[in-house]
This record gives structure tokens, sequence and C-alpha cells, in this order.
């Protein structure tokens, strides 16, 4: 995080990189022309510093690299494949395109990117997570028909971005705040009677779960709390049967061979422990990992050390062998 923060402010000192931009028209032979654009890099500026990763890399096609070419010289025909496209809906946001799309619009701060990312994609289930793209639930919807129904000035793009604006003004002594906050909170405090005497209470059906309740044998229904989803009773005061709803981690217990579960303690606090409890009563804070230690032979676990550097460190309080791994190794 820290490598990212100065690479960025380096490279915002930087020049602007320079690219020749190119059109080509290739005409063949029985008369079909093909159109093709294309860049090329004349002058790396800031991005020898810092790039922007990207998400899909099909997104950045129109930034395809051409080689060197002359007008007039011939083209050599290789592999031709036809492929019909159909228009797509626009790409589903993942957290760097939407803080991107945030910095775009000027919508907030960048303090203010992670507490807004962790908001909706954190514990109140508006938003679920599908190979790094962020999909709406259906609570998520609901809360965004309503806001957008009753408070449609607020619900809007340019709101957060205008609202900063007017701040930074105040901050500056070109605006008073009073009148700002008077001009707000008059229309919104309306908005906001009127939706607490419109809106009905909105309840969404729980999703019947294939697993009975051993107290009364109710289908159990999923349910969610601050700490993620889990298994309740429908019968609910009468019964108040739960269960958790274990996260399986791929790695087998060091003790006993069995699936290990990434569970939540009483506190709030992840740790993992075997799905044979309490037959087996192996359980570990660290998170660990599949690779054994190739020193003393016992089970390693996932740590972290400075900055973004992980380790695989061995839970033998006598040996400790540890491995540095890559960002992307630390599941294995």
């Amino acid at each position: 995080m820290y490598k990212l923060i100065f690479d960025r402010f380096v490279s915002s000192q930087m020049t602007p990189a320079l690219y020749d931009t190119l059109s080509v028209d290739i005409d063949a032979k029985d008369g079909t022309r093909f159109h093709f654009n294309g860049q090329k890099l004349r002058f790396a500026g800031f991005s020898a510093v810092y790039v922007e990763s990207v998400d899909d890399p099909q997104e950045e096609a129109e930034n395809s690299t051409l080689p060197e070419l002359t007008e007039g010289m011939a083209a050599r025909q290789g592999e031709m494949n036809a492929e019909q496209h159909f228009t797509q809906p626009p790409p589903r946001y993942t957290e760097a395109s939407l803080v991107r799309t945030l910095e775009e619009k000027g919508i907030g701060r960048p303090s203010t990117y992670s507490p807004t990312i962790s908001t909706i994609t954190g514990r109140r289930g508006y938003i679920a997570k599908e190979n790094k793209r962020l999909i709406p639930t259906a609570l998520g919807k609901i809360v965004n028909d309503l806001m957008c129904k009753n408070f449609p000035d607020i619900v809007d793009v340019t709101f957060t971005a205008d609202m900063e604006d007017q701040l930074d003004d105040v901050e500056a002594g070109k605006a008073e705040w009073k009148k700002i906050v008077a001009d707000f909170y008059g229309p919104f405090e309306k908005d906001l009677e009127k939706a607490e005497s419109s809106i009905e209470k909105v309840a969404i059906e729980d999703q019947v779960s294939d697993v009975p309740c051993e107290k009364c044998g109710a289908m159990m229904v999923y349910k969610m709390s601050r700490y993620g989803r889990f298994l309740a009773c429908p019968n609910f005061p009468a019964c108040r049967h739960t269960l958790a709803l274990p996260n399986n981690i791929g790695v087998p217990c060091p003790k006993c061979g069995g699936e290990l579960l990434e569970r939540i303690s009483r506190k709030g606090r992840k740790f993992y422990g075997c799905e044979k409890y309490p037959e087996c009563d192996f359980v570990s804070w660290d998170r660990p990992v599949a690779q054994k230690c190739p020193v003393c032979g016992s089970y390693m676990v996932l740590k972290r050390g400075g900055r973004d550097t992980l380790y695989h460190i061995c839970a033998n309080e006598t040996c400790r062998h540890k491995v540095q791994v890559e960002a992307g190794e630390d599941a294995e």
C-alpha cells in the first residue's frame, strides 16, 4: 500500500505519456476494406512509474499496439476469424472500476473510497461479489428503489460532488456554511417526513434451505447478521435454533485430515477449526495452508509481513521456518 501511494504521488508530478495514434485502412483484392485503430507509445512519461491495472482486458482492446506501418505497404493475410457480436449491457463494477468512476465524477475523496466500498460490500447485504464483480442483492435493489423514489435529489451522482464543491467554498471563505446547511435541510426534512408516512414496511421472503432444524424439524432459512449469513429456524421465537454457515477453506485438518472451516468467535474474531469438532479439537487463529513445512513436516500458516509481504510460516514453535509467497498464493 505504501509503495502504491508513493508511486502514484511521484507519477502525479511527472509529465503525461505521449502516444502516436494511428488509424489504418487495409484494402483487400476483392474490394473489402478493413479498418483498425491503435497507438504506439512515443514517450512513457508518468506511465514509467505508475499504470492503473486493467480489470477486463477487453475494455482496453481499443488501445491495441500497432507495428511500424507505412502508407502503401503490402499486408500479409494471416488467420481470419469471423465473429458476430451482439449489444451487451455495461459490465458490472469491480472495486477498482468503481473507484475509478468515483474519481472521474468527482464523488468523494481518496480517504472516503475505502469506507464507501466497505459499506456496500460489508455485512448489510446490499452487494454480493461474484468473480470480483459487484452484484446487487434483492435487499440492495429494494433499498435503492426506495431511495431513488423518495429522495431523488440526494440519490444522484452529482449531489455529492456538488456538495463537496460547496464545502470547499466554505473552507476557502467564499460561502457561509449555515446557508448551505439550511438550503439542504429544508427540502430534505420535507422529503423525509413524506417518506416516513408513505413508505410501507417491506418484507423480504427468507430463502429456504435444505437443512432441517435439529430441534423442531422445520426447514431452516437463511438470515443475515453483522457477521454474515447464517441458518435460523423459521419458527422463531418459539424455536431459537441457529446454525453457522461455515466457509470451507480447502485445506485438510493437520490433526485428523478433515476439512478446515472458517468460523467467527463470539467476539467477532475469525478463526479456523476442524469440521469434525468436537471429535477433533484442532483450532488456529492463523489461516493454515496446504503446504507442509519442508524442514520439519508440520503444517504452515499464512502470515503478513511488512507492507504487502506474505509468508507461509511453520506452526511448530521450535522450527518457525518461513517462505515468502506472492499475493495470489495465500490460499494454496
